[in-house]
């Protein structure tokens, strides 16, 4: 018997969502503790994180062309009940301990994944666009997470400082709705779970975050990259200048290399004139000697005829 996986998909995409829910409305409770709320608190809270972004893209596409119907966490029987039981979870059990909050932490960057799938697959089903199933995928699984920080009075953590959860759920959608296209959309909603939460879980043991627009903007970058240029024409021209000292002070040494050299071929033949002047005078001097001796010599004779 071959199972077709087009059959499981509805299966599929409803365990997924349906699990999502009971484990987002764990986190919840966890954050309503954090916060000493009462059971009413924890029903709230934890309602409001797993079922918001849902009930949220239910709204939007609620008027799509082949969807018109009421969110499916009011008319599903299994999403309230699965809401209630996360939130009991995490009034009756005191969540502590290193494990258990590590778990915690990979359950909700899976849960990022599984509402990524779902959200662009339930968006598509409904007639829309890619973009926009793109768009309703984000907000599916990030929306329960910031409508409960506002709640609680907390900067949502998809705004800044926090690791890349939304960024991991926009990269999620393009294997889902590849996958849609390609009808295969049971294993698009497995490749964009495993996909989307292993790199929430990476972002949040690395500490991704994205830079805050304090630490960026363009004309900042503009004035970096000129500062940046400017500085390094002036360590070319300083380079040139010393480049160009070097090689006057080469010509310079060589130069007085040469002067010297010359002073010293000067010198040797001033001085070799003078001993070549000084034996030319001996040599005059012998001669007139002789000669002299010549003249007497000629005198002498001429007297004893």
């Amino acid at each position: 018997m071959v199972i077709d996986l087009a059959d499981l998909y509805p299966y599929v995409f409803n365990t997924l969502d349906i699990g999502g829910v009971f484990v987002a409305a764990i986190l919840g409770g966890m954050v309503a503790r954090e916060k000493n709320f009462d059971a009413v608190g924890f029903v709230v809270v934890s309602i409001m994180t797993a079922l918001a972004g849902g009930m949220i893209r239910d709204v939007l596409i609620g008027n799509g062309p082949n969807l018109q119907q009421a969110p499916v966490a009011l008319t599903n029987p299994f999403y309230l009940p699965m809401a209630f039981a996360g939130a009991a979870v995490a009034y009756l059990l005191r969540l502590r301990g290193k494990w258990i909050r590590r778990a915690m932490t990979a359950m909700d960057a899976f849960v990022i994944g599984v509402w990524s799938a779902t959200g662009v697959m339930k968006t598509l089903d409904a007639g829309f666009s890619y973009v926009a199933a793109v768009a309703m995928g984000v907000v599916t699984a990030v929306g329960g997470g910031m409508v409960r920080d506002i709640a609680v009075g907390r900067t949502p953590g998809i705004f800044g400082g926090n690791p890349l959860y939304a960024t991991a759920a926009l990269i999620g959608t393009i294997p889902a709705s590849l996958f849609w296209f390609w009808h295969m959309p049971t294993i698009g909603m497995v490749v964009t779970t495993l996909l989307t939460g292993g790199i929430a879980v990476v972002a949040r043991l690395r500490g991704w975050v994205l830079p805050a627009n304090q630490d960026y903007s363009v004309n900042d970058t503009l004035s970096k990259v000129s500062s940046s240029l400017t500085a390094r024409m002036s360590f070319l021209r300083s380079e040139e200048h010393k480049q160009q000292v070097r090689e006057e002070r080469k010509r310079h040494a060589t130069r007085r290399r040469n002067q010297s050299k010359l002073s010293l071929r000067q010198l040797a033949q001033q001085r070799k004139g003078r001993v070549d002047g000084a034996n030319g005078n001996e040599s005059n001097d012998a001669s007139r000697v002789k000669n002299l001796q010549s003249d007497d010599a000629a005198s002498s004779a001429g007297s004893g005829e």
